[in-house]
């Protein structure tokens, strides 16, 4: 492809303006649940359980997240990890 000739430049760039919209309409009616390609196929439903609560200390609930989130923090520390590291993941404890 010549880059040099300001028409075949300018074409290039309509050319990729059309390809993003249409990305970006297919993305959009694939968020709204209308694909094209299969109507009725309806997008699978994810279980939005909560989690589980492994312990219940008065007003702390540990579910197993926190839990996870614990131990992480308790292996960093003792392996002398980054203490910005280990406030971020106190901070999700919050």
């Amino acid at each position: 492809m010549d880059f040099s000739n300001d028409e075949n430049l300018n074409r290039m760039q309509r050319e990729a303006i059309e390809r993003a919209r249409e990305m970006h309409a297919r993305a959009n009616s694939f968020i709204s649940g209308q694909r094209s390609d299969s109507p009725t196929a309806a997008p699978p439903q994810k279980n939005k359980s909560t989690p589980k609560e492994l312990f219940d200390l008065g007003s702390i609930k540990i579910d197993e997240e926190k839990a996870l989130i614990g131990m992480l923090i308790y292996i960093i520390y003792k392996n002398g990890g980054d203490y910005k590291l280990l406030l971020g993941l106190l901070y999700l404890l919050l």
